[in-house]
């Protein structure tokens, strides 16, 4: 299992992921299914596309980013209108 921010290599055979095959990426989400199979929610580093993967078709670099390396540390809001539910973006909010 990897870490978050962990720095991984794509490696895989599936014609799906062959755009990023051989690119170094970081681990920003993960999910197990019902088997015990775990996938990853990657950003490749070379160009900040997000992208799913097996956990089989990565491999360990040995190196970790941190958090503050992918978020600035401001937030969003949105109000949402309870009788039309629409929503409205406010201003980023530092935390």
């Amino acid at each position: 299992m990897y870490k978050f921010y962990e720095v991984v290599k794509v490696v895989t055979s599936r014609s799906l992921l062959s755009e990023i095959n051989g690119q170094e990426a970081a681990i920003l989400g993960m999910a197990q299914n019902e088997s015990g199979q775990w996938f990853y929610s990657v950003q490749i580093l070379e160009n900040d596309e997000g992208w799913d993967v097996m956990e089989s078709e990565l491999q360990a670099t040995g190196r970790i980013l941190t958090r503050e390396d992918f978020y600035d540390g401001e937030s969003l809001s949105i109000e949402v209108n309870s009788e039309s539910g629409e929503g409205t973006l406010k201003n980023k909010t530092p935390h």
